[in-house]
């Protein structure tokens, strides 16, 4: 029998590894740290003990285990195998394929992950608790550490308070499983890249199981001078010390060294008129021996659930973590210091502009979620109701710099030149706290018809610099419904709101205010057959206070319109585990500015958002006989064109292919995964200044080829 949303290492018994041996891997969780788990789930195995992820169910939705069939709003779950497949690297690639999600907005930029949704941030949750409640720079998710991602698209405050118009891509986090499994691999890549991990987990004793994953990397970013290093161990473990009580406790230490990516002048890059103006696609703008992100992740998650009979049970989700980040950057910016001047060799200005930053945080958070779940039932109609309150403790403690740099001949650049650096001042020290309240009522009646109502009130305090700022309140709505007109036919529609309270401050100080949204959704699921799930939505969604970037400084980001977003999402899965999968999805969404201080920015479509997308892959696994299987897998991402913040410049659509094979035998699994196969120059955020009649490109991510070795015990 397969799970649908439990772990996805093979679970089977080799004769080669003992009892000994095993107790002595799994008692070496323990000893590192103890773990945490993902929101409750339910585990089982095979015939063959392995697990299957199927992706038929979220947790993301309603807060409690429900059938996507269920669920009035659009949800993608996309599983730690098609992470692997389509040769996913970061948290934002693992969206690809999902319908009106546009993924690596930033292309390669190393501070963060950057995606949207119906035209607004995501804001990115990990076992259903705001990973990051601020732009927080470096210490970005290890998708190694994940068994599934779960996209709700849409306003989702009602449940999760911190959450944007755009809705929250929740991770959900390897845990302990009580039948023992393990895996160790290598992989060898692109930019140099070297990696070993490994995963091991089962039962301890009786009542308490362990799960130890830990991860070491080597190698470059695109631009081949700065570094991509990364080690992490993250211990876990799970007691159940009887039948109706379950504990799961998670750590986690991230150590990240890497540099920092660049950005590259439009007429020297897409726009150059020949091949002998045009510089290098991974051309380093910066300072390779300045240019550094430097972070180190410390935190702590516990899950509580407890059940009091049949009808009642209790949950509760905390996390604590501690990060701190040492960020320097040399970049490059709109001018020249040569304009003006005429050279023999034609290709024109050459001395641009360059600026250093940098930003030495620590940043402390706490999360905390607890929420009583009471089922019983009226006539026809079972309800389970969702009493429940969550907070949230941020603190920044900053310290930035800013200046003018050495500028560098692009076409003979020498590196080295000697600045000098100083902070503006005192460190900057913000905190936060939000405390929310919700109830929730999920009804279905008659085994047919599924409803949802929510309310929810929020209060956000904020402190700068030990001045108290206007604290922030607001009472959110969401209410759905889905009927299953005849056997995998459900319309439905939804109405939900967003309050997204913004933790920091801009570049000159100014404290942010919380983002508010509202969204109109009707759509259709059609389930064809339990493997099987057709999503068609259209919607309607508009944010205040929406959160641009600053087209005058990189750095920056700025706070004052209104924005709206309309559209029309289809996306298809089909999964048989073991023998097929196929993921297509198209949407079209309109972004536009409703309200802004500057009147002919109204209408104008928002930046770097596309208007199309589409995207389809297939796998297919093959018995090749004498215990020897083999699977490929083929993609193609389509993009279509996005505009600058000054509404004159474009940016072409683009086409991606994506591939995978590999082979398995006897728990050995030998693979070659990927990405932008024909290594398509991709230019993902321009902004362009006619003033100085240029522009500068975020760069996308150029071909990435995996090959990885895995032994399953």
């Amino acid at each position: 029998m397969t799970n649908a949303i439990s772990g996805s290492i093979s679970g089977r018994t080799s004769g080669k590894i003992g009892t000994r041996a095993r107790w002595a891997l799994l008692s070496a969780c323990a000893a590192i740290g103890w773990s945490g788990a993902a929101m409750a789930q339910d585990s089982a195995a095979n015939s063959d003990e392995t697990i299957v992820v199927t992706g038929a169910r979220a947790l993301s939705g309603t807060k409690t285990d429900t059938p996507l069939t269920e669920i009035p709003q659009s949800i993608s779950v996309i599983t730690a195998e098609e992470f692997k497949d389509r040769a996913a690297i970061n948290f934002q690639d693992v969206v690809r394929y999902s319908a009106g999600v546009a993924s690596e907005l930033n292309g390669v930029d190393a501070r963060g992950d950057f995606l949207a949704a119906r035209g607004f941030d995501v804001n990115q949750y990990l076992d259903g608790l705001n990973r990051m409640p601020s732009f927080v720079y470096g210490a970005r998710l290890e998708i190694y550490t994940v068994e599934r991602a779960e996209m709700l698209r849409g306003p989702s405050s009602t449940l999760y308070g911190g959450g944007g118009a755009g809705g929250i891509l929740n991770a959900v986090s390897k845990r302990p499983q009580e039948t023992f499994a393990a895996e160790a691999g290598v992989t060898l890549g692109t930019d140099a890249r070297k990696e070993f991990r490994f995963d091991v987990t089962g039962a301890l004793t009786e009542g308490v199981s362990a799960r130890l994953v830990g991860l070491a990397r080597d190698g470059h970013l695109q631009q081949p001078s700065q570094d991509d290093d990364r080690m992490l161990i993250m211990p876990a473990v799970t007691f159940k010390p009887g039948a109706d009580t379950e504990i799961t406790l998670i750590g986690l230490y991230q150590k990240d060294r890497l540099g920092t990516q660049t950005y590259l002048p439009t007429s020297k890059t897409v726009d150059a008129p020949n091949a002998d103006v045009e510089i290098p696609f991974d051309f380093y703008l910066g300072e390779p021996d300045y240019n550094h992100s430097r972070s180190d992740f410390y935190s702590g998650t516990a899950l509580l659930t407890q059940q009091f009979g049949d009808a009642v049970t209790f949950n509760s989700r905390n996390r604590y973590y501690h990060q701190k980040i040492d960020y320097q950057e040399v970049y490059g910016y709109y001018y020249y210091e040569d304009e003006g001047v005429a050279y023999a060799d034609g290709r024109g200005r050459r001395k641009p502009t360059r600026y250093w930053y940098f930003n030495r945080a620590k940043y402390d958070n706490f999360n905390s979620d607890n929420n009583l779940n009471v089922a019983f039932a009226t006539g026809p109609f079972e309800h389970q109701v969702l009493l429940g309150a969550d907070y949230t403790s941020f603190k920044e403690d900053k310290s930035e710099g800013f200046g003018v740099a050495p500028s560098i001949d692009i076409y003979n650049p020498v590196y080295g030149q000697a600045f000098a650096t100083a902070p503006w001042g005192p460190n900057k020290v913000t905190k936060n706290t939000q405390l929310g309240f919700y109830a929730q009522d999920q009804i279905r009646g008659w085994d047919r018809v599924s409803l949802v109502f929510g309310l929810r009130h929020d209060k956000v305090t904020s402190k700068v610099d030990g001045v108290d700022q206007p604290d922030n309140t607001a009472w959110t709505f969401r209410g759905g419904l889905i009927v299953d007109v005849t056997k995998g036919v459900s319309p439905y529609v939804n109405y939900s709101e967003s309050f997204l309270p913004v933790f920091g401050t801009s570049f000159a100080g100014v404290a942010f205010v919380p983002r508010k949204g509202r969204q109109y959704e009707a759509g259709i699921k059609l389930a064809p057959s339990a493997n099987a799930l057709i999503t068609v939505a259209g919607f309607d969604v508009k944010e205040e206070n929406y959160l641009i970037s600053d087209p005058t400084n990189i750095q920056n980001f700025l706070q004052n319109s209104t924005v709206g977003s309309k559209g029309v999402e289809v996306e298809a899965t089909w999964r048989l585990p073991r023998s097929f999968e196929l993921t297509a999805s198209y949407s079209y969404t309109r972004v536009k500015f409703l309200e802004n201080p500057v009147a002919t920015v109204v209408g104008d479509r928002v930046s770097n958002m596309p208007e199309h997308q589409a995207a389809i892959w297939g796998a297919k696994q093959f018995e090749l006989g004498n215990g020897l299987n083999g699977k490929a897998g083929l993609g193609v991402r389509y993009q279509g064109d996005k505009i600058d913040t000054s509404q004159t410049y474009f940016i072409d659509p683009v086409t991606l292919v994506d591939a995978m094979v590999s082979l398995d035998y006897k728990g050995w699994n030998l693979s070659i995964n990927a990405s932008n196969l024909f290594n398509t120059r991709v230019y993902t955020n321009c902004n362009y200044d006619t003033g100085a009649s240029e522009g500068y490109c975020y760069l996308g991510k150029d071909r990435t080829l995996l090959g990885s070795a895995r032994f399953r015990f």
